[in-house]
């Protein structure tokens, strides 16, 4: 099993410098589910959190 994170979108940039992207969580090629990662607001660019993660487990082969 191979485990990808492949863009879900184009990178969002706010006016004060926040960034996030989604990606969609592959499992071998298939999509199996999503997360979310932005800049923290506490650190700024050099540091990041993952906003959201999901992973369908009626899609994952094992």
């Amino acid at each position: 099993m191979t485990t990808t994170l492949r863009p879900s979108g184009p990178l969002q940039q706010n006016a004060d410098g926040a960034r996030a992207r989604s990606y969609d969580v592959c499992d071998n090629g298939r999509p199996v589910g999503a997360v979310s990662i932005s800049t923290d607001d506490a650190f700024g660019a050099s540091a990041g959190v993952v906003r959201s993660l999901s992973v369908d487990e009626a899609r994952r082969p094992r």
